[in-house]
């Protein structure tokens, strides 16, 4: 009976757990001159519990702020709406993509130059911190 009990408190009290993964991140290169820019992946949570994302930020010293956005459409035309949440299930995939969510890089304080490597966190509301690359390309 004693060993029922433990095996069953093994599986009941296994720590869940969410891992984020990052894939082919890009910033996007603008004009010189330009003081924002915008960066593309594809988020998949590949653990088992859903995971909200609260923030964004470049680890480097390339820009003011990132916040994480999304284009939505309404009456008045297609506009940026921020996101303070974003919440990614587990198993799911998110894309950011021109036209849909991505991520505003504010406040450019040097030019990118194409082919740099710009490092940037994610946050999440449980604490869980996700570092990335993301590849300087030509839009």
């Amino acid at each position: 009976m004693i060993k029922w009990i433990s095996l069953f408190c093994a599986f009941v009290l296994l720590p869940c757990h969410a891992e984020l993964v990052v894939k082919d991140a890009t910033l996007r290169l603008l004009p010189p001159g330009v003081p924002n820019s915008s960066a593309y992946f594809a988020l998949e949570n590949t653990g088992d519990i859903a995971e909200i994302i609260i923030s964004a930020a470049v680890s480097t010293d390339i820009a003011r702020s990132v916040e994480i956005h999304k284009h939505v459409m309404d009456d008045d035309g297609m506009h940026m709406e921020r996101q303070n949440e974003l919440t990614i299930a587990a198993g799911q995939s998110i894309q950011f993509v021109p036209g849909g969510l991505h991520l505003m890089v504010f406040g450019l304080k040097k030019p990118l130059v194409e082919g740099q490597s710009v490092n940037f966190n994610l946050s999440t509301k449980a604490g869980l911190q996700v570092s990335f690359d993301a590849i300087v390309v030509r839009p």
